[in-house]
């Protein structure tokens, strides 16, 4: 019996030290998300052959997310990281109709900015976001809405991640001939990160010393089963 107690009680302090060790702080992680396009926005109707820009010079936007890897302290709390960036191109796109190209309509267009994302190895999991671009006369409007919440459980901590939207942000940059590139804009997310609870040291040895009787019982079975 005093065997099967030095037994348990090794096991014992070893769960403890797991315990301990499960509830260090300050890990600093990798993050990464994966990018999305290029995707390009031509008018639903084919210029005409008397538009300004001939039949095949209306070719639209292009619209992209690049991938992107940072790093963050694991420890409770809420911090905004980046996690793409949302590049910018305008180039003419026709809103007229198949045969006047003066009867000048806004066109819009909406996308679906989802890629993957993980945490630490743990992944991937679904970002959602959805674009919008807005084709006008005089400009382009560009805008991201922000998306769902998704969690990632990492190394003891729960890491709720939702990305924040842009916009609706104007074409700025005209300078020389189309087509002409927007400056980048930065996609953000909030990390909520919280502590997940891990039992106790002690609930653990309590949890092992409830053990012993069964452990004691299934030895003595084995003992008798053994004798001639």
């Amino acid at each position: 019996m005093k065997t099967l107690i030095k037994a348990t009680s090794v096991v014992a302090l070893a769960i403890a030290g797991l315990g301990i060790t499960l509830t260090a702080h300050g890990a600093l992680v990798i993050y990464t998300v994966d990018g999305v396009g290029p995707q390009q926005f031509a008018a639903p109707t084919t210029p005409p052959a008397d538009a300004p820009w001939g039949p095949a010079g209306y070719p639209g936007d292009t619209v992209e997310l690049q991938s992107y890897s940072g790093s963050f302290d694991l420890v409770a709390g809420t911090t905004v990281q980046k996690i793409n960036t949302l590049l910018w191109t305008i180039n003419y796109t026709y809103g007229g109709t198949a045969t006047d190209p003066n009867a000048w309509s806004d066109v819009s267009f909406a996308f679906n900015a989802t890629r993957n994302m993980t945490i630490d190895g743990v992944g991937p999991v679904s970002l959602t976001q959805a674009g919008s671009l807005l084709c006008s006369w005089d400009n382009d409007h560009l805008s991201l809405a922000g998306g769902p919440t998704v969690t990632f459980y990492v190394q003891g901590y729960r890491v709720d991640v939702t990305a924040l939207g842009i916009g609706p942000v104007d074409g700025s940059n005209f300078d020389g001939s189309n087509p002409w590139v927007q400056p980048g804009q930065d996609v953000m997310a909030q990390f909520d990160i919280t502590e997940v609870p891990v039992p106790e040291p002690s609930t653990m040895i309590a949890g092992a010393l409830l053990l012993l009787p069964l452990g004691a019982s299934v030895l003595r079975i084995l003992r008798k089963n053994r004798q001639p």
